[in-house]
């Protein structure tokens, strides 16, 4: 019994030894390499290098600067489009205003003025858009960047043409308006100033108080505004009116427009353009 069990176990190992020796002799004959059982063997040994387990740090970097562009594009066109929106809705609500009780008095001209500066609001984004817009195609910074430019020109313009009305009805002996009378012009003139100072902060994008009476007063008695006003050659007067927006700005923080001769430049680019 038991030399029959050992013979037995014997003969099946030497069996097992003899299939796989069969087997390898006839892989080798053929010359193609024996396909594990597990699947393994469908993937190529380019496969099997080695892989990293996170991007390489040009690849980040890459990936990051990729990123950041996105973000730019994204932005710039949020912006135009809202700027665009609030554009039109301030428009539209000054038009319905002005039509539903048009007022006869000071507060007429003040409101027609604003409408007027709406108008020209919406007209500037829209010819800036068509300059840069082609087959519904543009590149939103290029736009943005351009539209902010122009905004800085027309803000020079704005605060310049303000600052020269005010300064023709002053004096560097009286600096302030005496008159208290109600159709004293010269209150017509302040106030229309300070609606136009407004259009200026809006468009340089400057943070400005709600009532910029004693700004405008006091930017009027810089010392450099009565040096270019006493010259009698032509343009000091727009000069003055330069060196006064340039004090108006720096007396909210302002950076931009802060000197005469940005304002300056700006004023005369706009007038080139």
């Amino acid at each position: 019994m038991l030399r029959r069990m050992g013979t037995r176990g014997t003969s099946t190992k030497a069996k097992t030894a003899t299939k796989k020796t069969k087997t390898a002799k006839k892989t080798a004959a053929s010359g193609k390499p024996e396909k594990p059982g597990n699947g393994a063997g469908d993937a190529s040994r380019a496969d099997l290098s080695p892989v990293s387990a996170r991007p390489s740090r040009g690849q980040r970097s890459a990936d990051r600067d990729r990123l950041i562009e996105i973000d730019a594009t994204c932005n710039a066109w949020a912006d135009i489009v809202a700027e665009r929106m609030a554009a039109d809705q301030t428009f539209a609500d000054l038009v319905e205003q002005y039509h539903m009780q048009p007022p006869r008095d000071l507060r007429g001209l003040i409101l027609w003025d604003a409408l007027q500066a709406a108008e020209a609001h919406v007209a500037m984004i829209t010819e800036v858009l068509s300059r840069h817009l082609e087959g519904r195609r543009g590149d939103p910074v290029e736009i943005l960047g351009d539209l902010r430019a122009r905004q800085r020109r027309i803000a020079a313009v704005y605060a310049v043409n303000a600052f020269l009305a005010v300064l023709n009805q002053m004096s560097q002996e009286k600096p302030k308006w005496l008159s208290m009378d109600f159709l004293d012009p010269r209150f017509a003139v302040l106030a229309l100033a300070h609606q136009t100072l407004g259009y200026a902060i809006e468009a340089a994008q400057v943070s400005a108080p709600p009532d910029l009476t004693e700004q405008i007063i006091e930017a009027t008695q810089d010392p450099t505004v009565w040096v270019w006003r006493r010259m009698p050659e032509p343009g000091t007067d727009t000069l003055a009116a330069c060196a006064a927006t340039a004090a108006f700005f720096r007396s909210l923080d302002s950076s931009v427009m802060t000197s005469t001769d940005e304002v300056a430049a700006l004023y005369a680019a706009h007038g080139r353009a």
